[in-house]
C-alpha cells in the first residue's frame, strides 16, 4: 500500500543530483503540464455541468440536488463513513474484550460488521417503497451464507468471509445515508415550501464584465465573447444543429424547485435516538400534497336557486306540501 501511494507521486516528482553532491527533487514539467490538461478537461466539463443545471435542465439539476444532499457522490460516502465508525468505548472491560476478540481473529478472517445506526437504517429503508430511491432495493437484513458449497461440503470459511463483504460492500452501496437534524428540517421546509427561496443568483450579462468596487455595476467586455445560450432562440437553433440534445431547459420557479426538493427529501431519513425505547428512530421525508379546493364542498353556490325543493326534486307548495307528481325537470 506504501508503494501504490508513493509511486503515484514519483511519476511527477523526478531525484536530480547536483555537482556538489546534493540530491533535490523537481518536478517533471512534461507529465506536469499532461496533468494540468486532464485537470482542466474535468473542470470544463464540471462547469458545462453546473451551466446546464442554472439553465434549467432537469437531468443535471436533479443530479447536483442529488449531490448536495448526500443522495450520490462524494458527500454520499462522507456520510456513510460516520455510521462505519463504532462507538467509542468508555469502559476498561468493554476495550479488553474487544481487543482480545480483535488479536484472536486472524485478518483474513474478519468480517465487517453493521453498527446500530446502520442496522436501523437497513430495517427502515427495507419497508420502505424502492420506487422513491434511484438504487436497486434492498432485501436482507443479514447475509445468508450457504452451508454447504455445490459438492455437498463444508462451506470454506475464505468464501465465507469474501461472501459478506460482497454483500456488506453492496449493502452500503444501496443504503441512503442520514441527514443532520438541521439540514434535513431545512430541506423538508424548502419542499413544502414554508421557507422563503430567493431564486436563482442573477447571473451576469454576456459580454460584460463587472467593474470593482461598485456593488453590481457592470460594463461591456473587450475581446472575443464566450459562447452561451441565452435566449429561447438560440437554444432553438442550437438543437436543431445538435439534435442528441433531448432535455429542453426549465424556467427555476419556486413550484418547480418545491417539486424538486420534495423528490430529494422523500430519499432523505433523519436518526434521533430514542431514550425510552433505547434505540435509533429513524424518519423518512414525506410531503403531504393537498388539492387546496377553490369552493368549500358544504357551501352551497346559489342557495336560492333551489327553494322549496326537497331531496327527491318535488317542489313544495304553500304551506310545505309538495304537489304529487310535480318534478323538476
Amino acid at each position: 500500500m506504501w508503494s501504490h501511494v508513493v509511486d503515484r507521486f514519483h511519476a511527477y516528482y523526478t531525484k536530480v543530483k547536483l555537482r556538489d553532491g546534493r540530491t533535490v527533487i523537481r518536478k517533471n514539467k512534461a507529465l506536469d503540464e499532461k496533468r494540468l490538461c486532464g485537470a482542466l478537461k474535468d473542470a470544463r466539463k464540471s462547469l458545462k455541468y453546473l451551466q446546464r443545471a442554472i439553465d434549467g435542465h432537469i437531468q443535471n439539476l436533479r443530479t447536483v440536488l442529488d449531490m448536495t444532499y448526500g443522495r450520490t457522490g462524494k458527500r454520499r460516502r462522507q456520510l456513510i463513513s460516520k455510521l462505519q465508525a463504532p462507538r467509542p468505548l468508555i469502559d476498561d472491560a468493554s476495550v479488553a474484550i474487544l481487543s482480545a476478540q480483535i488479536s484472536q481473529t486472524p485478518r483474513s478472517k474478519r468480517v465487517p460488521e453493521l453498527t446500530d445506526e446502520l442496522s436501523a437504517l437497513l430495517k427502515s429503508q427495507i419497508k420502505q417503497q424502492s420506487s422513491r430511491f434511484d438504487r436497486a432495493p434492498l432485501r436482507e437484513l443479514s447475509p445468508k451464507v450457504p452451508a454447504v458449497n455445490i459438492w455437498q461440503r463444508k462451506f470454506p470459511e475464505k468464501r465465507r468471509v469474501n461472501f459478506i463483504k460482497a454483500w456488506y460492500a453492496k449493502t452500503l452501496d444501496r443504503l441512503m445515508p442520514p441527514l443532520e437534524a438541521v439540514e434535513w428540517e431545512k430541506l423538508q421546509g424548502l419542499a413544502a415550501g414554508k421557507v422563503h427561496w430567493d431564486g436563482p443568483v442573477p447571473q451576469r450579462k454576456l459580454g460584460t464584465t463587472k467593474i470593482k468596487d461598485s456593488g453590481d455595476s457592470y460594463k461591456v467586455a473587450k475581446g472575443d465573447l464566450p459562447h452561451r445560450l441565452t435566449t429561447s432562440t438560440e437554444r432553438i437553433v442550437e438543437k436543431e444543429k445538435h439534435p442528441e440534445i433531448i432535455s429542453r431547459p426549465h424556467q427555476l420557479t419556486p413550484r418547480f424547485m418545491r417539486r424538486l426538493w420534495s423528490n430529494v427529501f422523500q430519499k432523505c431519513p433523519r436518526l434521533d435516538w430514542n431514550n425510552e425505547r433505547k434505540k435509533w428512530d429513524v424518519t423518512w421525508g414525506n410531503i403531504q400534497k393537498q388539492a387546496e379546493l377553490a369552493i368549500h364542498p358544504q357551501k352551497k353556490l346559489f342557495p336560492d336557486m333551489f327553494d322549496g325543493v326537497d331531496e327527491d326534486g318535488q317542489i313544495h307548495q304553500h304551506g310545505g306540501k309538495s304537489s304529487p307528481g310535480s318534478l323538476v325537470e
